[in-house]
């Protein structure tokens, strides 16, 4: 097993408030962008995504609430009923901060693998809440929407993490 490791020369700042929800915002206009057709069906769920990880680094930051009301602007982005996505966030809100302390003892790649089944969760959820309300059932490229999204967990740290590090300073000689 490849455990995480920090490097001692790296400072970790703490995460602000503004920055989680300018990701947030960012990830919502992603997906309100003219998607149609099959990029429809393929496209990431940024939202998700960046609520696990928001929720395995910086558990402080969100609250329970927020997984509920990031699900329902995926709903009102995705034009389905309200609380389809809210209720597969919640469920995979719940079980990432379950298993934090495991997710993080990994590697990015590993934390991937432990990340797929929390986005397949959302997902069956929102399936099966489609047919018990017999809504039209999604094509079968829309299941492909989980193991990209997860693919996308390996990256993010580049993209959230970069102003949020300084390097340390040598210890200076007395």
């Amino acid at each position: 097993m490849a455990h995480f490791s920090q490097d001692p020369q790296i400072l970790q700042r703490p995460v602000t408030l503004q920055r989680v929800l300018t990701s947030f915002l960012l990830a919502f206009l992603f997906m309100l962008l003219p998607w149609q057709g099959t990029f429809l069906l393929l496209r990431p769920d940024l939202l998700l995504l960046l609520l696990l990880y928001w929720s395995v680094h910086e558990p402080r930051v969100l609250g329970g609430w927020s997984a509920f009301a990031l699900g329902l602007l995926a709903d009102a982005a995705d034009s389905s009923v309200l609380g389809i996505h809210a209720l597969g966030y919640s469920l995979s809100y719940a079980l990432a901060l379950q298993y934090r302390q495991r997710i993080l003892t990994f590697y990015r790649l590993d934390q991937a693998l432990h990340v797929l089944p929390l986005v397949l969760l959302s997902q069956v959820v929102t399936a099966g809440v489609m047919f018990f309300l017999k809504t039209p059932q999604p094509h079968w490229i829309w299941w492909l929407q989980t193991p990209l999204t997860t693919l996308l967990w390996t990256l993010l740290p580049f993209w959230l993490d970069r102003q949020n590090t300084t390097q340390a300073e040598p210890p200076r000689a007395a």
